[in-house]
């Protein structure tokens, strides 16, 4: 693990994204900051959440360290850069974007959800934070020749014991 904590993530600024303009979710969601230099932990609340970063509310008088390791429903642990701090509040970036549906679990554990966050965002489908690469990744699905098989299969099956029973009949 020594590995580990001398790799610095870059944060995810190449990807031309102004991540201010990110929609965000508001949420009050308990979570565990973990340092990556060492085994240390600092409880927090994510008080808003978008796929770039979070805004974490920290204990008084805690210290966060410039990258840390979050635990998020669904997504797991990730990986943040800490962009900025004031107070008790800490601005971070996740070095890999979330996929939409670590925001929905997310939103799902959170205690309460803002009046505002009726409805979810409307993002144009072009939008770059959208990219199917961060959906889902070759591990996570079957191949396609497997899934059109399963779906094939579904398909058939069913009918099996009709076109059995019209050749006994028959």
């Amino acid at each position: 693990m020594a590995g580990r904590s001398e790799q610095r993530a870059q944060p995810i600024a190449q990807a031309g994204l102004d991540r201010r303009m990110v929609p965000r979710s508001e949420i009050s969601l308990g979570v565990t900051l973990h340092r990556v230099d060492d085994a240390a932990v600092i409880p927090a609340a994510i008080a808003n959440l978008s796929v770039t970063g979070f805004l974490a509310e920290l204990p008084e008088g805690a210290t966060v360290p410039d990258l840390l390791d979050v635990d998020l429903p669904h997504a797991g642990r990730r990986k943040a850069q800490v962009m900025w701090r004031s107070g008790a509040m800490a601005g971070c970036t996740f070095t890999v974007p979330l996929a939409r549906a670590d925001i929905s679990a997310a939103r799902l554990k959170s205690s309460h959800l803002g009046p505002s966050e009726a409805e979810p965002p409307q993002l144009a489908p072009t939008d770059p934070i959208w990219d199917l690469a961060h959906e889902a990744t070759g591990a996570e699905k079957w191949p396609l020749p497997a899934r059109a098989a399963l779906i094939a299969t579904g398909a058939i099956v069913p009918w099996a014991p009709l076109v059995g029973l019209a050749i006994m009949l028959a």
